[in-house]
C-alpha cells in the first residue's frame, strides 16, 4: 500500500510540476532537466522519492541563489526604503514557506518537504524579476 501510495504521490508531484511550467514557463525547468537526467544515468524504470529529494533540493539552491542575485539588483537601484521593504517582506516570505512546507510535508507526505520549498523560491524568484521589471 506503501509503495502504490508513494508511486502516485510521485505522478501527482509530476503533474503539478509539469501544469505549473506550461502555465508558468521559466528560464529551463531546472527540476525535470535533473530528474529525466538521472532517471537516464541510473536507468531508473520512473521517478522515485530519493529522485525527488535530490531534485528538489538542486533546483531549490540555484533558485536560491537567483533571489540572492536579484535582491543585489535591487539593492543596488539607489533607493534603500524600497530595498528595505523588500527585504522585510523577504524575511516574512521565508517564514511563511518554512511553515507551508512542513504543512505539506506532515499532510501529504515527505517528498513535499523538498519539493514545496522548491516550487515556492522558483515562484519567488518570478516576484522579485517583476519587481526589478
Amino acid at each position: 500500500m506503501t509503495k502504490l501510495k508513494n508511486s502516485l504521490l510521485s505522478l501527482c508531484l509530476i503533474f503539478v510540476v509539469e501544469t505549473a511550467n506550461a502555465q508558468n514557463p521559466v528560464e529551463p525547468d531546472l527540476y525535470s532537466q535533473c530528474v529525466d537526467e538521472i532517471i537516464q544515468k541510473q536507468h531508473l524504470p520512473s521517478i522515485n522519492n530519493a529522485v525527488v529529494e535530490v531534485c528538489s533540493e538542486h533546483a531549490r539552491s540555484l533558485y536560491e541563489q537567483q533571489i540572492v542575485q536579484l535582491l543585489d539588483q535591487i539593492k543596488t537601484t539607489g533607493n534603500p526604503e524600497r530595498y528595505n521593504k523588500i527585504m522585510k517582506s523577504q524575511r516574512l516570505w521565508k517564514q511563511y514557506v518554512d511553515q507551508e512546507c512542513q504543512n505539506a510535508g506532515d499532510y501529504i507526505g515527505s517528498p513535499m518537504y523538498g519539493f514545496c520549498p522548491m516550487l515556492e523560491y522558483q515562484h519567488r524568484v518570478e516576484q522579485l524579476q517583476e519587481y526589478i521589471n
